[in-house]
């Protein structure tokens, strides 16, 4: 199980490098690209249209209904607003292959104990 200490955030700079070195494209180039692909895919979450990349998974905008909620530092009853919100779906490629490393990694932890 990962800890806070062990999360790794990807940037955008991280994006860029990682695209500059398998491609050999100058880091503005890269940086260039990272920023036209995360563009696309907020214009089209933007029109309420889904993204969906093979094997990786979906990005879908969903509508979430009116409902009420709890401030519990007043005590008090809140009505909580109709808004969209954007859900990831990854693909079963992807959960398998999470959960392939995952037992090769508890399997690791158990042999060295």
């Amino acid at each position: 199980m990962m800890t806070s200490k062990d999360q790794v955030n990807i940037t955008r700079a991280h994006l860029a490098d990682a695209i500059c070195r398998a491609t050999g494209l100058s880091r503005t180039d890269a940086s260039d690209f990272v920023e036209l692909f995360l563009d696309l895919i907020s214009e089209t979450l933007l029109r309420e249209e889904s993204v969906m990349f093979s094997g990786f998974g979906k990005f879908q905008v969903v509508k979430r209904a009116a409902r009420k909620g709890r401030n519990v530092k007043l005590g008090v009853d809140v009505m909580i607003e109709p808004r969209l919100a954007i859900i990831f779906k990854p693909a079963p490629g992807l959960v398998s292959r999470l959960n392939e490393a995952s037992d090769r990694a508890e399997k690791r932890t158990i042999a060295a104990a």
